[in-house]
Protein backbone atom coordinates (compact mmCIF):
# COMPACT_ATOMS: atom_id res chain seq x y z
CA UNK A 1 0.00 0.00 0.00
CA UNK A 2 1.29 3.53 -0.91
CA UNK A 3 0.80 6.35 1.48
CA UNK A 4 -0.68 9.64 0.01
CA UNK A 5 -0.30 13.22 1.35
CA UNK A 6 -2.25 15.96 -0.54
CA UNK A 7 -2.05 19.64 -0.85
CA UNK A 8 -4.54 21.73 -1.59
CA UNK A 9 -6.77 18.97 -0.67
CA UNK A 10 -10.33 21.11 -2.06
CA UNK A 11 -12.79 18.20 -0.69
CA UNK A 12 -10.14 15.32 -1.17
CA UNK A 13 -11.00 14.64 -5.27
CA UNK A 14 -6.95 13.29 -5.82
CA UNK A 15 -6.99 10.84 -2.58
CA UNK A 16 -10.11 9.57 -3.29
CA UNK A 17 -9.11 8.46 -6.88
CA UNK A 18 -6.45 7.38 -5.25
CA UNK A 19 -7.47 5.07 -2.97
CA UNK A 20 -10.19 3.83 -5.05
CA UNK A 21 -7.83 2.03 -6.54
CA UNK A 22 -6.74 0.11 -3.51
CA UNK A 23 -2.87 0.77 -3.55
CA UNK A 24 -3.22 4.34 -1.91
CA UNK A 25 -3.53 5.51 2.05
CA UNK A 26 -3.87 8.84 2.32
CA UNK A 27 -1.75 9.83 5.82
CA UNK A 28 -2.40 13.90 5.78
CA UNK A 29 -4.44 16.59 4.20
CA UNK A 30 -3.35 20.36 3.83
CA UNK A 31 -6.27 22.30 3.00
CA UNK A 32 -7.22 26.08 3.75
CA UNK A 33 -11.16 26.66 3.06
CA UNK A 34 -13.55 25.72 6.06
CA UNK A 35 -16.05 23.68 4.03
CA UNK A 36 -13.97 22.02 1.86
CA UNK A 37 -11.82 20.67 5.74
CA UNK A 38 -15.29 19.88 7.01
CA UNK A 39 -15.75 17.42 3.80
CA UNK A 40 -12.42 16.34 4.34
CA UNK A 41 -12.97 15.41 8.19
CA UNK A 42 -16.34 14.02 7.39
CA UNK A 43 -14.73 11.24 4.77
CA UNK A 44 -11.31 11.05 6.52
CA UNK A 45 -11.99 11.14 9.93
CA UNK A 46 -8.64 9.92 11.33
CA UNK A 47 -6.37 11.68 8.83
CA UNK A 48 -4.05 14.04 10.41
CA UNK A 49 -5.14 17.39 8.40
CA UNK A 50 -3.26 20.90 8.02
CA UNK A 51 -4.58 24.36 7.53
CA UNK A 52 -2.55 27.58 5.49
CA UNK A 53 0.36 25.63 3.57
CA UNK A 54 2.75 28.51 4.35
CA UNK A 55 2.47 28.07 7.88
CA UNK A 56 3.40 24.39 7.85
CA UNK A 57 6.71 23.02 8.47
CA UNK A 58 7.33 20.21 6.30
CA UNK A 59 10.05 18.64 9.15
CA UNK A 60 6.38 17.82 10.83
CA UNK A 61 4.94 16.35 8.32
CA UNK A 62 4.95 12.07 7.96
CA UNK A 63 6.50 11.21 5.03
CA UNK A 64 4.46 9.63 2.40
CA UNK A 65 5.00 7.97 -1.05
CA UNK A 66 3.09 10.13 -3.15
CA UNK A 67 2.37 14.07 -2.80
CA UNK A 68 -0.63 15.09 -4.33
CA UNK A 69 -2.11 18.53 -5.03
CA UNK A 70 -3.93 21.18 -7.41
CA UNK A 71 -1.94 24.19 -6.35
CA UNK A 72 -3.88 27.03 -7.12
CA UNK A 73 -4.78 27.90 -10.64
CA UNK A 74 -5.84 31.82 -10.76
CA UNK A 75 -2.57 33.27 -11.52
CA UNK A 76 -2.31 30.73 -14.51
CA UNK A 77 -5.66 30.73 -15.53
CA UNK A 78 -6.83 32.09 -18.75
CA UNK A 79 -10.34 33.21 -17.15
CA UNK A 80 -8.25 35.35 -14.51
CA UNK A 81 -5.61 38.33 -14.52
CA UNK A 82 -2.30 35.88 -15.20
CA UNK A 83 -0.18 37.78 -12.40
CA UNK A 84 1.82 34.28 -12.44
CA UNK A 85 4.37 34.34 -9.92
CA UNK A 86 3.51 38.10 -8.74
CA UNK A 87 -0.05 36.58 -7.65
CA UNK A 88 -0.40 35.94 -4.06
CA UNK A 89 -1.79 32.68 -4.83
CA UNK A 90 0.62 31.27 -6.09
CA UNK A 91 1.67 28.60 -4.18
CA UNK A 92 3.37 26.67 -5.73
CA UNK A 93 6.72 27.26 -4.10
CA UNK A 94 5.56 26.13 -0.49
CA UNK A 95 4.36 22.50 -2.09
CA UNK A 96 7.44 21.94 -4.06
CA UNK A 97 9.28 22.93 -0.76
CA UNK A 98 6.88 19.95 0.85
CA UNK A 99 8.33 17.85 -2.06
CA UNK A 100 11.89 18.66 -1.59
CA UNK A 101 11.80 18.36 2.20
CA UNK A 102 10.11 14.93 2.03
CA UNK A 103 11.50 13.41 -1.44
CA UNK A 104 8.43 11.00 -2.05
CA UNK A 105 8.68 8.56 -4.52
CA UNK A 106 6.08 10.31 -7.07
CA UNK A 107 4.29 13.40 -7.32
CA UNK A 108 0.99 14.22 -8.57
CA UNK A 109 -0.46 17.47 -9.82
CA UNK A 110 -2.95 19.33 -11.30
CA UNK A 111 -3.88 22.65 -12.84
CA UNK A 112 -5.70 24.31 -15.41
CA UNK A 113 -4.02 24.31 -19.15
CA UNK A 114 -3.36 28.10 -19.11
CA UNK A 115 -0.43 27.18 -17.36
CA UNK A 116 0.85 25.28 -20.11
CA UNK A 117 1.66 29.48 -21.59
CA UNK A 118 2.48 30.70 -18.04
CA UNK A 119 4.62 29.02 -15.20
CA UNK A 120 4.49 25.42 -16.32
CA UNK A 121 8.15 25.34 -17.65
CA UNK A 122 9.30 26.86 -13.82
CA UNK A 123 7.11 23.88 -12.41
CA UNK A 124 8.97 21.55 -14.55
CA UNK A 125 12.29 22.84 -13.98
CA UNK A 126 11.76 23.32 -10.49
CA UNK A 127 11.20 19.15 -10.21
CA UNK A 128 14.18 18.11 -12.28
CA UNK A 129 16.38 20.49 -9.77
CA UNK A 130 14.69 18.31 -6.81
CA UNK A 131 15.63 15.05 -8.97
CA UNK A 132 12.20 13.80 -10.57
CA UNK A 133 11.54 13.35 -13.88
CA UNK A 134 7.87 14.08 -15.10
CA UNK A 135 5.46 13.09 -18.11
CA UNK A 136 2.21 15.42 -18.06
CA UNK A 137 -0.90 15.23 -20.42
CA UNK A 138 -4.02 17.45 -20.19
CA UNK A 139 -7.42 15.69 -19.20
CA UNK A 140 -10.61 16.36 -19.97
CA UNK A 141 -13.87 15.42 -17.90
CA UNK A 142 -15.76 14.65 -21.07
CA UNK A 143 -13.00 12.14 -21.97
CA UNK A 144 -13.37 9.69 -18.59
CA UNK A 145 -17.36 10.17 -19.08
CA UNK A 146 -18.53 13.62 -16.87
CA UNK A 147 -21.39 15.93 -18.72
CA UNK A 148 -18.63 19.05 -18.89
CA UNK A 149 -15.30 19.26 -20.63
CA UNK A 150 -12.96 20.86 -17.50
CA UNK A 151 -9.81 19.95 -19.26
CA UNK A 152 -6.57 20.04 -16.67
CA UNK A 153 -2.87 18.95 -16.48
CA UNK A 154 -1.80 16.22 -15.14
CA UNK A 155 1.91 16.19 -13.91
CA UNK A 156 2.93 12.75 -12.65
CA UNK A 157 6.83 13.03 -11.67
CA UNK A 158 8.61 10.51 -10.43
CA UNK A 159 12.06 10.50 -8.22
CA UNK A 160 14.94 9.30 -11.08
CA UNK A 161 16.69 6.07 -10.27
CA UNK A 162 20.04 8.01 -9.55
CA UNK A 163 18.54 9.69 -6.36
CA UNK A 164 17.12 7.31 -4.94
CA UNK A 165 19.68 5.21 -4.89
CA UNK A 166 22.30 7.97 -3.42
CA UNK A 167 23.88 8.33 -6.98
CA UNK A 168 23.93 5.02 -7.77
CA UNK A 169 22.34 2.88 -10.46
CA UNK A 170 21.94 -0.44 -10.54
CA UNK A 171 23.29 -3.07 -13.68
CA UNK A 172 19.84 -3.01 -14.96
CA UNK A 173 19.41 0.60 -14.54
CA UNK A 174 21.95 1.19 -16.93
Amino acid sequence: MLTVGSCFSGIGGLELGLERTGGFETKWQIENDPYASAVLKKHWPNVKRYGDIRGIDPSGLERVDIVCGGYPCQPFSLAGQRNGEADDRHLWPYMLGIIRHLRPRFALLENVPGHLSMGFGRVFGDLAECGYDAEWGVLSAAGVGAPHLRKRIFIVAHAGCERRRGGKKSERER
